[in-house]
């Protein structure tokens, strides 16, 4: 099976397959996709009132020292974060292993050895290594956003703009560093967790990833799916803002009760819409990646002495 061949059947098969959308869509949303769906509903702060918001807290943090309820604020932020992640990887990669296992079920890949768990552990931990280079480009790159951030407060941009958005135009080379490590460590984890499920070990998965990503076909994985990924987030994103507006102004205006009525299916089914069309990119990927690693595997004989 060729590269495109497995491209065009993995989609297929994700396609006649939606039971696959919905576990594709809960472990990306519990990995903070939610996070993506939800923003185009809420209205980001202005400068202003995150000066409102965090002024008195860090000015006091500046000139007082730390006090005993920042102390704890900060904990509680940084223990719930750290919980959450825990979580959402588990989670996650309970739900891609089973994926992984019914995707390499399909007779595309039939005749191959069938993976097995590999273990949720090991699954999470090749994923975490392979976000190494993500972490260190998030770490190299928070000096200059912090100091865009410094400057946007004492010079601020265009009011039109949410000040996080023009936070991120001031430094567009950190932001496109961490896309791109995050969307290569995303690929380099997901190939290794179906490497684990066929057996290999934590270094011989990840090495053979890394290879297998920049193998042409593991390029064209990589691109077209995430392309994939993009366009359903962004054209969903942008009817869901577009539809949350409309129905914002009719809320609050007073409209007629009809208007406002079909003004809230409109933005129920762009949301649920959205949602579609992000589950079948989402499993796309992963079948995709499942299909790469799997037209690989040799395929398995039977002996002429086997019963």
């Amino acid at each position: 099976m060729s590269a495109a061949t497995a491209l065009g059947a993995s989609f297929l098969a994700v396609l006649a397959h939606p039971r696959w959308w919905v576990m594709s869509l809960a472990a990306f949303l519990v990995r903070g996709g939610l996070l993506l769906l939800l923003l185009p509903l809420i209205p980001l702060p202005s400068t202003a009132a995150l000066a409102n918001a965090l002024g008195p807290t860090l000015v006091g943090f500046v000139f007082g020292g730390p006090s005993a309820s920042f102390l704890i604020l900060v904990g509680s932020i940084v223990a719930a974060t750290v919980l959450w992640f825990v979580l959402a990887a588990i989670a996650g990669t309970i739900l891609d292993l089973a994926l992984i296992r019914e995707a390499a079920e399909e007779d595309d890949l039939d005749g191959r050895a069938r993976p097995a768990d590999g273990g949720p552990w090991r699954a999470i931990t090749v994923r975490w290594l392979a976000h190494l280079p993500t972490a260190a480009a998030v770490v190299w790159g928070a000096a200059a956003l912090v100091d865009a951030a410094y400057v946007e407060l004492i010079r601020p941009g265009d009011p039109s703009v949410p000040v996080a958005l023009r936070v991120l135009l001031r430094a567009p080379q950190i932001v496109g560093l961490v896309v791109v490590a995050w969307a290569v460590g995303e690929a380099v984890g997901g190939l290794a967790v179906r490497h684990l499920a066929w057996g290999a070990g934590i270094p011989r998965s990840l090495a053979g990833s890394v290879l297998g990503v920049l193998k042409p076909s593991g390029l064209a994985v990589l691109v077209l799916t995430n392309l994939g990924l993009v366009a359903a987030i962004a054209g969903g994103g942008l009817a869901i803002g577009i539809a949350f507006e409309h129905a914002r102004v009719l809320l609050i205006d007073g409209g007629a009760p009809l208007d406002q009525g079909l003004a809230l299916v409109l933005l129920s089914g762009s949301w649920f819409g959205t949602a579609v069309l992000v589950s079948i990119a989402t499993a796309w990927r992963a079948t995709a990646w499942t299909y790469e690693a799997g037209r690989h595997r040799a395929l398995v004989t039977i002996g002429p002495g086997a019963a």
